[in-house]
């Protein structure tokens, strides 16, 4: 099946977004074959299995980060012991045409699909082919941008809109560095001071403190830090304090005044006002949508 092809700069992306989800696979599950009309892009989450994708099979384990085009069969097998769980993005680099969010967006069996159906296939003048798999540690900045969205899909307000599609298009700009640098190697120590981050969000980690034990300058590690994520270690700090935030709101009803508190965010108008920036309403307005209808 012969598709269209558009080829574009990186910069010319005006991504839409269609669908966006969690799916946690069965032990031994078995789903497809199935095309996919729109680009897609599925992040193990967690777990391992396959995707078959054309006649290539992938062997998949958590935290890679497999594309697919339009209108090619694939398929997926969990693993018996530890299934899948998938995050996935149904997108389109470009606006082609209008489409709706649902299960219209697939063609399950066989039987083959028309081409007019499908999204044109993207060439970028100035990246190398778009790689079918990479390992995308959920740590690093642009992965983070990529649950982002699916984490926000129902958010149906315009801004929410936009920001959704910012993001998404900051997860590409950063990715297609790896595109073109495809042994580009993590450092292990920067990654070592995330994971605590992420890990206990409530303790203040001190960078001076890293810095003398790894021998090295704060300016440095400053530096290699940025390198690493894309962002400084204060910034990943409080990105891992919201994230966490947003845990217990879903979860728990501790009161905002004991999350902020627990934080240690200083006070509740600053811990409001970093939620508000980053996930587009309050925490009290996150917390009363997520529990709407229970």
């Amino acid at each position: 099946m012969k598709l269209e092809e558009k080829t574009i700069q990186l910069s010319d992306i005006v991504p839409q977004i269609y669908r966006a989800d969690y799916f946690p696979f069965r032990p031994n599950e078995r789903i497809g074959p199935r095309k996919s009309f729109v680009h897609s892009y599925v992040y193990i989450y967690e777990g391992k299995g396959s995707i078959t994708i054309g006649t290539t099979v992938y062997s998949c384990t958590r935290e890679d980060l497999i594309y697919i085009p339009p209108g090619l069969p694939h398929s997926f097998h969990a693993d018996n012991q530890h299934p899948m769980v998938h995050a996935s993005i149904y997108f389109d680099w470009i606006n082609t045409r209008p489409r709706v969010g649902d299960m219209s967006l697939f063609h399950f069996g066989d039987q083959l699909c028309d081409p007019s159906e499908c999204s044109p296939n993207v060439v970028f003048q100035d990246l190398p082919t778009i790689p079918t798999k990479v390992h995308a540690p959920k740590q690093m900045r642009w992965m983070e941008l990529y649950l982002h969205v699916i984490e926000n899909i129902e958010q149906i307000q315009e801004d929410a809109k936009l920001f959704r599609r910012a993001a998404f298009e900051q997860f590409v700009s950063e990715l297609a560095n790896l595109w073109r640098n495809p042994t580009l190697k993590s450092d292990r120590r920067m990654q070592a001071i995330m994971k605590q981050m992420k890990e206990f969000p409530q303790h203040n980690i001190s960078i001076e403190k890293w810095a003398s034990q790894l021998g090295i300058s704060t300016s440095y590690l400053h530096k290699l830090f940025i390198q690493e994520i894309g962002m400084s270690p204060h910034s990943y700090a409080i990105k891992c304090k919201l994230e966490r935030a947003k845990k217990i709101l879903r979860e728990t009803n501790l009161s905002i005044t004991d999350i902020t508190e627990d934080l240690g965010f200083g006070s509740i108008h600053y811990f409001s006002r970093l939620f508000t920036q980053n996930f587009g309403e309050s925490p009290s307005v996150y917390r009363k949508r997520l529990r709407e209808g229970y």
